[in-house]
């Protein structure tokens, strides 16, 4: 679509309508005879004009050759000046309004060609024309020139109209981009506002599993030592292991209940979700009254908070399950290795002969506790023998062993 008829071509339809109507109307008055001392036109200039009407905002450029062929009409037939002539200054101003680039710099020139063409035509053809360019110079030169000011003022006039359309369609593009601007505003605070909330969820259920994980570690580690403390009692004869049991037992309990406290306390921040050290975890086991072989290579280093934590909860695990589901009186190993980047957790056990495999709730959430780290889990039963194996990389430290 061309520069200069954008604001017309939705009503391209409307447009042509109106304009023929102007035309046929324009061609009867053309025809019809005025008492304005005026010549009629011949029907070929009248045709002419009324064309040139018609079409003028549909095609300038056929407009505009119109008018000229209505020039030389009127010229060849020697005619003089009609109403005719009006379609000039409408086809000119109209060009001016609507056309593109060319049209409207083409519609100047015909102004000026016309005007010019007019003067010298009329100095020729024209009595009166004749005397008043023969008369004072200020009147001569008013006449000469007011064929084409008359033409060039209406295609000036056409000009300013385009520059007040195309300042109004300009404003209201921008309106459109502001409105259009503000929209896609809104929509992207909303999806903003989405994604916010959609990650909010995602995280609320990321902090749900890990409390829940870690109060599953917490719990049973703590219940499988209790369970097997208690089952101790009835085959003790010392009443002095018989309290000291107890004691153990209790303690296992309320160091349970605390480390439950700091766990739920991650919510608000108000607790500190550490649980024992590795020795102590192990030492645990080993009140409990079941045989534990500990065994450490390399150097142990400090961790961090999150891989900290992960090996205690994983430690605890692995030991939890080797309570539950081990041959009882045997002994469970437990192998630290500290490597470079990681700490490589090992604990062995024999399988009782009434072991099940549990729920799997240990295993999975194990496995997801050092996925999240870059971490691994595997375990296997090889021989009647239960082994785990638990891989932790050592991040920047910020806990204690």
């Amino acid at each position: 679509m061309t520069e200069g008829r954008t604001f017309i071509r939705p009503l391209a339809t409307r447009s042509i309508v109106v304009d023929v109507v102007w035309a046929v109307v324009a061609a009867l008055a053309f025809l019809a005879p005025v008492d304005l001392e005026l010549e009629h036109a011949s029907i070929l200039a009248v045709v002419a004009a009324a064309g040139a009407i018609a079409v003028r905002r549909i095609s300038p450029s056929v407009a505009m050759l119109l008018v000229v062929t209505l020039g030389f009409v009127q010229v060849a037939g020697g005619e003089r000046p009609s109403l005719v002539d009006l379609a000039i200054f409408v086809v000119i101003g109209t060009s001016a309004i609507v056309g593109t680039r060319a049209e409207v710099v083409l519609s100047g020139l015909l102004a000026f060609v016309a005007g010019v063409g007019a003067t010298l035509y009329l100095t020729v053809t024209g009595f009166r024309f004749a005397v008043l360019v023969n008369g004072p110079r200020d009147q001569a030169f008013l006449a000469m020139a007011a064929p084409a000011a008359a033409l060039l003022a209406v295609w000036a006039g056409g000009l300013a109209v385009r520059a007040f359309r195309s300042r109004d369609r300009e404003s209201e593009r921008r309106a459109h981009a502001e409105e259009a601007r503000s929209r896609a505003e809104a929509v992207a605070t909303e999806a903003e506002a989405t994604a916010t909330r959609a990650i909010d969820v995602a995280e609320s259920e990321r902090i749900r599993a890990a409390i829940a994980r870690d109060v599953h570690d917490v719990v049973g580690h703590s219940l499988a030592v209790i369970i097997a403390q208690a089952d101790s009692v009835p085959f003790l004869a010392d009443e002095a292991r018989v309290r000291e049991v107890s004691a153990t037992i209790a303690s296992t309990a309320r160091s349970s209940l605390m480390e439950v406290r700091q766990v739920l306390g991650q919510i608000d921040g108000t607790g500190d979700s550490g649980p024992a050290t590795l020795d102590e975890i192990v030492q645990g086991i080993r009140d409990a009254g079941v045989p534990v072989e500990h065994a450490v290579r390399g150097g142990p280093r400090p961790f961090g908070h999150d891989a900290g934590t992960a090996a205690r909860r994983v430690l605890q695990e692995m030991l939890t399950n080797a309570l539950r589901h081990g041959a009882p009186g045997m002994p469970v190993t437990v192998r630290e290795t500290w490597r470079s980047a990681d700490l490589v957790l090992e604990v062995e056990n024999v399988v009782g002969s009434g072991a099940t495999g549990g729920s799997g709730r240990g295993v999975d959430g194990m496995r997801s506790r050092l996925a999240a780290l870059d971490g691994s889990f595997d375990a296997a039963v090889l021989d009647d023998v239960f082994v785990a194996r638990a891989r932790i990389p050592i991040d920047i430290p910020g806990g204690t062993r």
